[in-house]
């Protein structure tokens, strides 16, 4: 993605990323966490707001109209969290079936950018995978550094 994206703040002792959506009407804090699978090589982003108590919803919707920003950020992310670990996998889905046609129609927009850096596979419900394919419904999606 050749789109601006937001600064960043670079994990200290876990692994997440904390960056600020900004439009003219609000600023509303994003965080990128990669939490451990049951395997060590494996694991999960999730894309969430932080809450204005502290708390953190992969539900709410900012509606910031920025999103190819947040976007180009969070593969900004996902580039520096592969030069960290780089022999890892990253899965992910979306938090409702809205969400995860989304990132499906977002991958299948950007594929040819996306696919300089990264594989990209579609995992069904039965596990098997397939490199990903535009119009295929997906259980989650899997991202591998090329």
């Amino acid at each position: 993605m050749d789109e601006p994206h937001y600064p960043y703040e670079k994990p200290i002792t876990e692994i997440r990323y904390d960056f600020k959506s900004i439009s003219g009407e609000k600023e509303v804090k994003k965080r990128v966490f990669f939490t451990t699978s049951d395997y060590q090589t494996i694991y999960n982003l999730a894309l969430v707001d932080v809450l204005e108590d502290g708390s953190i919803s992969d539900m709410s919707e900012s509606r910031n109209k920025d999103m190819n920003t947040i976007l180009a950020t969070v593969i900004r992310v996902i580039e520096h969290f592969f030069e960290a670990n780089p022999i890892n996998l990253i899965i992910f889905r979306g938090s409702d079936e809205r969400r995860q046609r989304l990132y499906r129609l977002l991958i299948a927009r950007e594929l040819h950018k996306i696919q300089r850096k990264f594989q990209v596979y579609g995992v069904f419900n039965n596990e098997e995978s397939e490199i990903f394919q535009p119009n295929v419904i997906y259980e989650y999606f899997v991202i591998v550094k090329n």
